[in-house]
């Protein structure tokens, strides 16, 4: 039977967690690096699944339900407490320029003239601490 090593160096895996939770879902690529480095400058052992795709067609970030960041379920408290502290402002700035009304005319002549897709401007979706089952006794 084959023994691989973990990050420490040692052959016991004991210690290492064979499944990940789910922290939040990400849509926009600047996003994502940024939660990446914050979570990772924590030490914490950050999984993003669909960053690649996402990477190099970044119009289908929406349809394949932008990139899910994954960690070890002991960091999972660390990780929801860290992104609570992330100011959630949303963006005022446009998708082209800073006026509102010429954003919206130029999304609509490349939608109509150029099919070229909207641009996605949607936050990140963090998930909460999932609740554990209340057992109940029935009479």
């Amino acid at each position: 039977m084959a023994t691989s090593r973990n990050c420490s160096g040692g052959n016991d895996l004991s210690d290492a967690p064979d499944r990940f939770e789910t922290i939040a879902w990400v849509y926009s690529q600047t996003e994502l690096a940024v939660l990446l480095s914050l979570l990772k400058n924590e030490d914490i052992y950050v999984l993003a699944i669909g960053r690649g795709h996402v990477s190099v067609q970044w119009g289908i970030t929406l349809a394949l339900g932008g990139v899910e960041i994954r960690v070890h379920p002991a960091d999972a408290a660390g990780a929801r407490a860290l992104l609570a502290g992330i100011d959630r402002t949303p963006s005022r700035r446009g998708v082209f320029c800073e006026d509102r009304l010429l954003d919206i005319l130029i999304l609509l002549i490349l939608f109509f003239l150029g099919c070229f897709a909207v641009p996605s401007r949607l936050p990140a979706t963090f998930v909460p601490e999932p609740r554990k089952a209340e057992r109940r006794l029935s009479p």
